[in-house]
C-alpha cells in the first residue's frame, strides 16, 4: 500500500484507488487516466490502420493498374481474312459457230 500523488490534485493516495478522494479523478496515482490513455490507443490505432490500408493502396496503384492497363491497352486481335482467289475472267472473245465461219 504504497501513496502516490494524485496526478490532478496532488492529495496523497493508495496506488490501487479508482478515483481520488480529494477530487474525484479516476486512477489516480497513474501518469494519464483511463481516458486518455483510451485516446492515445485510439489515435495510434487508427494511424496504423490509415498506414495498411495506405500500403495496401500503394501496392494496388503500383501493381494492379499497370497489369489492368497492360490488359486493356492490347491491340484487338484480328482474326486472318480468308482470300477467296479471282476468278479467271471469261473469254471475251464470241465464239463463232462453223457456220457462220464459212
Amino acid at each position: 500500500m504504497s501513496l502516490m500523488p494524485c496526478r490532478a490534485c496532488g492529495h496523497k493516495v493508495d496506488t490501487s484507488a479508482l478515483a481520488c478522494p480529494g477530487c474525484g479523478a479516476t486512477d489516480p496515482a497513474k501518469k494519464i487516466s483511463r481516458q486518455e490513455r483510451d485516446l492515445y490507443f485510439s489515435i495510434v490505432y487508427t494511424l496504423v490502420w490509415i498506414c495498411v490500408l495506405g500500403a495496401f493502396g500503394w501496392g494496388v496503384w503500383k501493381l494492379g493498374v499497370p497489369w489492368l492497363k497492360q490488359i486493356f491497352d492490347r491491340p484487338p486481335i484480328v482474326q486472318p481474312t480468308l482470300r477467296i482467289p479471282a476468278r479467271p475472267a471469261a473469254p471475251t472473245e464470241e465464239i463463232q459457230d462453223d457456220d457462220e465461219a464459212e
